[in-house]
């Protein structure tokens, strides 16, 4: 008998990837999407998809969209903003709407429900390798993102206690094909010789195939109210970019903007923001993002999902397939 799957966020880079695998491992899968999103690569990815349209802010929506016994419910849609003229809809979209999710898969007696958060849940934590027991500092850190998301994870827990299966994970850097605004942005910039600095940062990064295989192992491997770290291969931006520039046949960077220089430029496109209204290229929540490095313990995830991990390479070829 088929598994029945419901997923939000499906139109997006990591929805695209795991509906896709979904479909492809047999199993039934309702997606709902927003009336304005494009659903023309979902549906030829994949097949049989059942499209519902609604918006995780509006509870009648999910309450009718998700099916009633559903096998999994997979939260993927999330709200990743780093301005903070967008907080106020970043709170809606991330905790609001994962409680009107939570609530209407309880109320539809969803068995499982896989929660996608981001290690940005955890907060900031400056030298320092986090792990599911490491305490959250997302209250306090100053990220909207972070306390957002954080926040969603509680509303998560909420319908644990409820008595809904609920199953969190916690990805860093992801990069893979579908994408279209996050790390592709980056590898167009290579291509047309118009990356403006490197940032001094860097992190973990994950292959977008291996986070999504890594959901649908939770629904049979997850423990009841865990968290699970995805993590990967450890760089500098340096090194990401440097992999891209030798995969696009460009000549090496070999210097790094300084931090310093990372403010002055944001202060400054602060300022024309203010007059222009739009948001800035470099604002001070994605400069934050720049110019640190978190690093995680995923062993978790290896030993209790079969969480696998990719190299950055493959992740670029990979994300080059569908620019």
């Amino acid at each position: 008998m088929e598994k029945t799957a419901f997923i939000t966020g499906a139109t997006g880079f990591l929805g695209l990837n795991l509906t896709e695998l979904l479909v492809g491992q047999g199993w039934q899968v309702t997606a709902l999407h927003r009336p304005e999103s494009n659903i023309e690569i979902l549906k030829k990815i994949a097949p049989g998809v059942q499209l519902a349209q609604g918006s995780i802010t509006n509870l009648p929506s999910v309450m009718q969209a998700i099916p009633q016994g559903v096998d999994a419910v997979f939260h993927v849609a999330g709200n990743t903003s780093q301005w903070k003229k967008y907080n106020a809809r970043q709170y809606e979209d991330n905790v609001t709407g994962t409680g009107n999710v939570v609530q209407s898969a309880l109320a539809k007696g969803a068995k499982k429900f896989i929660h996608t958060s981001s290690h940005s849940a955890f907060g900031i934590h400056e030298g320092v390798v986090i792990d599911e027991n490491t305490p959250s500092n997302a209250l306090t850190c100053g990220s909207n993102y972070a306390l957002t998301k954080y926040l969603s994870e509680l509303e998560v827990l909420k319908g644990m206690e409820k008595g809904l299966e609920t199953i969190i994970l916690n990805p860093c850097k992801i990069m893979g094909k579908y994408d279209t605004n996050n790390w592709a942005q980056l590898i167009i910039a290579v291509k047309n010789n118009k990356v403006p600095g490197i940032p001094p940062g860097g992190g973990m990064f994950c292959h977008v195939k291996d986070v999504a295989q890594a959901h649908i192992n939770a629904v049979n491997m997850g423990q009841n109210g865990h968290r699970y770290l995805l993590g990967g291969p450890n760089a500098t931006f340096l090194q990401v970019f440097n992999l891209i520039q030798k995969k696009l046949g460009k000549p090496l960077s070999q210097k790094v903007t300084p931090a310093w220089a990372l403010r002055v430029a944001c202060f400054f496109m602060g300022m024309a923001s203010a007059v222009t209204g739009k948001e800035p290229q470099l604002t001070p929540e994605k400069l934050s993002m720049l110019i640190r490095h978190p690093v995680c313990n995923y062993q978790k995830a290896m030993r209790e999902l079969e969480f696998q991990t990719s190299a950055i390479e493959t992740m670029i070829e990979d994300t080059l397939l569908t620019l």
